[in-house]
């Protein structure tokens, strides 16, 4: 019924829009372009007063207006911080097209008095997208992407209001929007989605993409029907452009050095060229990027344990897992894109292709101390990951003249692949590992408790992990536009289409250890290779052989032996006995997986302008989500020193359909001053894991685990208000969001209570809906200003930031175990909730950064700040952990050699600000704290163009 039902409006909404056709008019389109660089105007207004139309222009500077009676017209062209120019047409009947192309000049300029800045043109860029966007939108345009010393786009994105950042390896990953995990979020390139990278949820790691390769990054934090449901945080656009005309090319290349390893050999280059044949109608653009980083870090991570209470009933907290770990990594982005796009003289085509891919190389040396279990252990990991995705897209508009109206539509495939395959993971334990005197709740007391007697530590583990995630997407689309105008004071335009997704993710692991006793055993069967312990064990002594770090975790801590593993001594041990000794891990194949989720949509909209000053876009878009899995039931238990499982097929499914109503308005106050609402629904599907039907029962640690394919979606209701003031100087926007989310899912952690069950009483983990609503609210400030009025030399300084405050109400599960009375004492299981902050959500967030360009020379000092942050939920209040507030600096300097012709100078994070993780907020007890150092970069850029004669 809900099928027919959908297709009876859309045949509804179809007729509405015939009504608005008439006999065939005119249409007005051409390209703006700055009257210095010849580079197109993205997002000038074009309009014509007499008709009450308007439009803006398109990346490429292209503007179309369409459904123009015949008739004589003043077409009107502004640009903030450009002079206004107008033109007069005349439509003669039988008239279809008129191409009119100019250009336009700065305020109170002329050619000879311009010099062109970087930052300058780049926030303008910005500016005039946002203030003639209908929706509320962020940007950061290319010029600005170029100036900032960001590694990848993750950390460009950060810079933008209501964005906070999810750091691992020392750079940004993924990103938070108004304070909502990165799941909750839809990525795309160009429009298109990009598939999830992550294994277990459907967030997307930004860090593969480089900034190289991008005209700019757009986020919306309030969508229109015509877009993707799934993005309650916001989506964020990944901007390729088009050729323009004329050949071009430009090449950078930048040396890099990273003061955490002393190391000189980093590199970032990029290229791209493009250029249009055959009159201009075909354009061709292609670009490469290539980097190499260095990730090395000091790492401490810790876990810790309850071991009672005091007289005021809160914890005490002793250390039950202390890691120090040296990491040594190198990371390898590199990417192209290649895009065609073909002028029709009813419309035009597009053929885009994105690849982006990162290869991450890491070595970890760790020291472990188990304290509560009186043993320490020393490791070494070996780990190559690589991770790549490609987006393809074919797209065309066409402008059917004969209707007034226009259709579109878009085909794409997308893939994304994570595969870490042959990690390697060496090692060593010392049981009895400390003294008497050990304190559990100092974490510096706890290593020198230890002994740090070589002789009784053995070779205790040794495994090879393999992991792999796919994921492919199809989509196709088609929208279809009617515009109408009734008189002077009322247009606008009806649009509705559909779409069709489908994406297939499966997920395999494998791993090969030394499972129980079989290290033993070499040594047992080959005595004369190995030194042994009195336990006839095989020793760490001889696997010694690398270099000792220092200074070391700011100096507070070194490694116990002045010297670490061996790797190639490691690595030949395994492959020399992995064929005889080693066996299959079987639990490994319960975390393997295969999902397939299809989702239909099917929207209608309507643009409403009024008195030229009042926007009204409402419309409404369905989906229907279609999922089926495949996982595993199984059981791990202990036979004969093996572990071994029983397993059977599982399978399961997950259908719905949702109603996601929205509405946005435009209000033109004032010329400089706009206010913007939104009210819109969205939808968040569950990870792709959490629903799958599987199981896994261990009894060796009496865990159990499992799936749950009756998880509900998410769904949301988000209001926003937004006040913008402009000029010429710069934008000042103020606005505040709500968001009401039902059915928000978690991780509980309980027991298994039901009655006969034959693993009742272990400890049982499942995701589960919350059983109440989630509150998100906030306030976003953001300035962007060019204080260009103020006298020599000071019109050169340029000024922005943004300030973030946002708050948040959810509850938490809260276990409580309560020892049952005589004589059986059977305990009563008591699962609650406390209130708490939604986790990745800082309080605040600070953007700041202050600029100054004068005569080719330019600088930028930025900032920025981000308040505590939840990372993860513990048992109770004093476990929560907590990402510390921070505080990290930038410098970027630029200095123009000449028309062509750049030198870049990048400083990041020159402040050494370490990443931190606490107990509770609490800095004694850090669960997690990392130092990078601080990076440097040099280097170059040329570019050639052959300008129009």
């Amino acid at each position: 019924m809900k099928f027919h039902y959908r297709n009876w409006l859309i045949i509804g909404l179809l007729a509405i829009g015939q009504l608005s056709f008439g006999q065939a008019k005119g249409v007005l389109t051409g390209t703006l372009t700055d009257g210095l660089t010849g580079t197109p105007l993205a997002f000038a207004n074009v309009g014509i007063a007499q008709l009450g139309v308007g439009t803006t222009t398109d990346l490429d500077g292209v503007y179309r207006l369409v459904g123009i009676p015949d008739g004589t017209y003043t077409i009107e062209f502004s640009y903030l911080g450009y002079s206004t120019k107008t033109e007069v047409r005349t439509f003669e009947q039988g008239q279809r097209m008129i191409v009119l192309d100019l250009t336009l000049q700065e305020e109170a300029q002329t050619l000879e008095e311009v010099v062109v800045k970087g930052q300058a043109v780049g926030q303008r860029a910005a500016i005039n997208q946002q203030i003639n966007s209908n929706s509320i939108i962020n940007v950061v345009s290319k010029e600005k992407l170029q100036e900032l010393p960001d590694q990848n786009a993750a950390e460009s994105v950060g810079r933008i209001s209501g964005v906070a950042l999810q750091r691992e390896g020392g750079e940004a990953t993924k990103v938070s929007i108004r304070g909502l995990s990165p799941r909750y979020n839809s990525i795309t390139i160009n429009g298109e989605r990009i598939p999830s990278t992550d294994g277990n949820d459907r967030s997307v790691d930004l860090s593969m993409i480089s900034t190289d390769a991008l005209e700019g990054i757009e986020v919306f934090k309030a969508i229109t029907p015509d877009k993707d449901g799934d993005a309650i945080g916001g989506t964020v656009n990944f901007v390729i452009k088009s050729a323009e005309e004329g050949l071009k090319g430009e090449m950078r290349v930048l040396g890099g050095y990273n003061n955490h390893q002393d190391n000189f050999g980093l590199v970032r280059a990029n290229g791209s060229v493009s250029n249009r044949f055959f009159d201009n109608k075909l354009g061709v653009i292609a670009g490469v990027n290539y980097q190499i980083a260095d990730r090395s870090s000091d790492l401490l991570t810790a876990s810790y344990v309850v071991d009672g209470e005091d007289s005021n009933e809160e914890a005490i907290i002793g250390t039950e897992n202390l890691n120090l770990a040296d990491r040594i990594e190198t990371r390898v982005r590199g990417g192209g894109n290649l895009n065609l796009d073909y002028k029709l003289p009813f419309g035009s085509l597009q053929a885009s292709t994105f690849y982006g891919l990162t290869n991450r190389d890491e070595i970890r040396y760790r020291t472990r101390y188990r304290p509560q279990g009186s043993r320490k252990e020393y490791e070494l990991r070996q780990r190559e990951s690589n991770q790549f995705t490609w987006n393809n897209t074919f797209s065309g508009i066409f402008d059917l003249n004969f209707l007034n109206s226009r259709l579109e539509f878009r085909s794409s495939y997308a893939r994304t692949e994570t595969d870490t395959p042959n990690e390697r993971l060496h090692r060593f334990r010392e049981d009895g590992a400390f003294t008497g005197d050990i304190v559990e709740s100092d974490l510096e007391l706890v290593v020198a408790a230890a002994k740090n007697d070589l002789e009784t530590t053995f070779f205790q583990q040794d495994r090879i992990d393999d992991t792999q995630v796919n994921t492919s997407k199809y989509t196709a689309q088609i929208d279809y536009t009617v515009p109408f105008q009734k008189g002077r004071n009322f247009s606008g335009a009806f649009k509705m289409g559909g779409k069709i997704r489908s994406q297939d993710r499966d997920r395999t692991t494998s791993r090969i250890w030394s499972a129980f006793g079989a290290i033993d055993q070499i040594a047992e069967d080959f005595p004369d290779r190995f030194q042994t312990n009195s336990d006839d064990r095989i020793t760490v002594e001889q696997f010694f052989g690398g270099f000792s770090p220092d200074p070391y975790l700011d100096s507070r801590y070194s490694f116990p032996f002045g010297q670490t593993l061996d790797i190639d001594r490691l690595n030949a041990f395994t492959d020399t006995y992995k064929d005889d000794y080693y066996s299959e891990d079987e639990r490994q194949r319960l975390q393997n997986y295969g999902s397939s989720e299809r989702v239909t949509a099917a929207y209608a909209m309507t643009t409403l302008k009024l008195f030229n000053r009042l926007t009204l876009i409402p419309g409404v878009r369905v989906e229907r989500t279609d999922t089926e899995f495949e996982g595993l039931f199984g059981r791990s238990f202990e036979l004969d020193g093996q572990v071994l499982i029983s397993a059977q097929d599982t399978i399961g499914q997950n259908d719905y359909t949702e109603f996601l109503p929205m509405v946005q308005s435009k209000f033109q106050v004032f010329p400089w001053m706009d206010v913007r609402a939104a009210a819109t629904k969205t939808l968040a599907r569950p990870n792709f894991f959490d629903l799958i039907p599987w199981q896994q029962i261990d009894d060796i640690n009496s865990v159990l685990q499992r799936g749950n394919p009756e998880l509900q979606h998410t769904v949301a209701w988000n209001y926003d208000l937004q006040f913008s003031f402009y000029n010429k100087i710069g934008l000042f926007t103020v606005g505040a969001f709500y968001k009401n989310m039902r059915n928000v899912d978690f991780q509980r952690i309980s027991r298994d209570t039901e009655v006969g069950s034959n693993t009742r009483g272990f400890q049982l983990i499942t995701r589960e809906n919350l059983p109440s609503d989630v509150e998100v609210r906030g306030i976003e400030i953001d300035l962007q200003s060019q204080l260009n009025f103020l006298p020599e030399p000071f019109d050169g300084i340029i000024i922005g930031g943004n300030v973030t405050l946002m708050r948040s109400e959810t509850q938490f599960p809260l276990l409580e175990i309560i020892e049952g009375p005589p004589p059986f004492f059977i305990p009563e299981i008591n699962n609650t909730f406390r209130e708490g902050i939604l986790p990745d959500q800082p309080q605040r967030v600070v953007n700041l950064n202050l600029g100054y360009e004068i005569n080719g020379f330019s600088a930028r000092l930025s900032m920025i700040s981000q308040g505590r942050t939840l990372q993860f939920v513990g048992s109770r209040e004093e476990l929560d952990g907590y990402f510390s507030a921070f505080t990290r600096w930038d410098l970027a300097l630029t200095q123009k050699i000449n028309r062509n012709t750049k030198i870049y100078f990048n400083l990041n994070n020159f402040t050494n600000t370490p990443e931190v993780v606490t107990l509770g907020g609490n800095s004694a007890f850090p669960v997690e704290e990392e130092f990078f150092g601080w990076t440097m970069d040099l280097g170059l850029k040329v570019r050639f163009r052959r300008y129009k004669d």
